[in-house]
């Protein structure tokens, strides 16, 4: 078979055409509800070896074309297979800045492996178990990140979550000498106090700090840009600045008797706490004992779940507005339909062992009520309504008489966020645009300032907030190499 480029397509050597995805250890459920250590392992080089060998390294590359890194995957793959553990890892690394965390984070049953030929008729190729047992290579061979030559520019990040980290790893990648300003105690931002420590170990994220660092990055915590550091300073100071402040402003609620009463708290300020808690023994918000109720059904809604479970909750109950989803997808258009890769979620598990499925589906909350101390003590829940119109748009509507009372001495709110903290932008006279995101279409906002991530695209995943800072960063790189 010819290639595109006119090269001959070679098959792969005694492939493992074993229809299950080799599985890495996983902790025990009873055991590690009651802490908040990772639960899943990475590969060891025998299981390494065994997935390496399911890919068929297809010519057309629909898994690379799906990810939205771009990140070669049959490549690095055929490199790992091979024995070249660092030239797998030198791959993967040209396209993405964050290995270490989009191989734990990343939904790959929505993207490469929803692409994989070989999920056609089995399971997926497991490419982000792969690619995290690439990078764990990589760091255990203690080899350095490459360092280019210096360039003579500063540029200024602020923020460092998954664009801001990206964003430094790139422009250090490129030679120059980058200053990340984080607002909080520790680098890593969402990484750090967004995604519970059983999912992303919080020394992953250090590790990547320390790296950086390494490389000759400068972190300063505890600078809030705009409060503590004026935006003119740094825009003088540097060649470039970049914000990357992610998106602050949790989505609230309007609930018929909830002003002022107590027990009503943010997704991130519950798993943020925990993370604290967790890291340095500070007090958090503890659902122990406690009827929980949480509202939101996506990935930070299951945190909330896990992280519930694990602090002792006596009952969970997860709103969801959307319909139970059991949809079919298409790759590329070129198969037939087939039924989606079913992502697995621990704490749903976990959840589903000790109090069975907490969801509720198409409902949504309507008030809360509170004790004479203003502590809640129930909400009101309300039946919704799904349609589709004829070009398959869902509309919600509020079924009349549907309401319901649900026990609930802790509320927590995952609905997501609409945008970053105002004073950012305003700090720096940057424009918004009708979301309130920093307007920044081409990356550049205003003279040096540039933005990149949830502040200026809204609400992500954290592989896409990766790549916009990396394409911020290149964006900036061409800005000061025209100086």
């Amino acid at each position: 078979m010819w290639m595109q480029d006119n090269s001959l397509f070679v098959p792969v050597k005694d492939p493992n055409m074993a229809e299950q995805r080799t599985a890495p250890a996983i902790r025990d459920l009873d055991a590690r509800v009651h802490d908040f250590a990772v639960i899943e392992s990475t590969y060891t080089p025998e299981q390494a070896q065994e997935e390496l060998a399911r890919c068929l390294k297809c010519p057309t590359h629909w898994c690379q074309n799906a990810c939205p890194a771009n990140v070669p995957v049959t490549d690095f793959i055929a490199l790992a297979r091979s024995g070249d553990l660092e030239g797998a890892y030198q791959l993967i690394r040209s396209a993405s800045m964050l290995p270490e965390m989009c191989s734990r984070v990343c939904p790959q049953e929505k993207q490469c492996q929803s692409n994989c030929t070989r999920s056609i008729r089995t399971m997926a190729v497991g490419i982000g178990k792969l690619e995290r047992y690439v990078t764990e290579a990589h760091y255990a061979s203690g080899n350095p990140e490459k360092r280019a030559e210096p360039t003579g520019k500063k540029v200024a990040v602020i923020g460092s979550g998954p664009a801001g980290l990206s964003a430094a790893q790139r422009l250090t990648d490129l030679g120059h000498s980058v200053t990340v300003f984080e607002k909080n105690d520790r680098p890593g931002g969402l990484l750090e106090y967004g995604i519970p420590n059983m999912k992303l170990d919080k020394e992953v994220v250090d590790r990547k700090v320390a790296s950086l660092a390494q490389q000759g990055v400068a972190f300063k915590t505890g600078v809030n840009v705009g409060v503590d550091a004026k935006a003119e300073d740094l825009a003088a100071e540097f060649d470039a600045v970049v914000l990357a402040v992610g998106t602050g402003n949790a989505r609230s609620l309007k609930l018929e008797g909830a002003e002022g009463v107590r027990g009503i708290v943010s997704a991130v300020d519950f798993l943020s706490s925990t993370t604290r808690a967790v890291l340095d023994g500070d007090e958090p918000i503890v659902a122990q004992g406690k009827q929980v109720v949480i509202v939101g059904g996506g990935d930070t809604g299951n945190d909330c779940v896990g992280t519930s479970l694990r602090q002792g909750a006596v009952s969970i109950t997860q709103i969801e507005m959307l319909p139970e989803k059991t949809g079919r997808v298409f790759i590329h258009e070129a198969h037939p339909p087939r039924p989606a890769e079913q992502k697995h979620d621990f704490s749903q598990e976990e959840c589903k062992a000790k109090f069975g499925d907490p969801h509720v589906y198409q409902t949504t909350l309507k008030a809360v009520q509170a004790d004479g101390n203003g502590e809640i003590v129930s909400v009101t829940t309300v039946d919704l309504d799904a349609r589709y119109d004829d070009h398959f748009r869902l509309s919600l509507h509020e079924i009349p008489g549907s309401e319901k009372t649900l026990p609930c001495d802790l509320l927590i709110i995952a609905a997501g966020f609409i945008g970053p903290e105002g004073y950012v932008a305003q700090s720096f006279g940057l424009d918004t645009d009708g979301r309130t995101n920093i307007a920044a279409p081409a990356y550049a906002a205003k003279g040096n300032i540039f933005a990149c991530g949830d502040c200026r695209t809204g609400q992500s995943l954290v592989v896409k907030a990766m790549v916009d800072g990396r394409n911020c960063a290149d964006a900036v790189d061409a800005a000061l190499r025209a100086q």
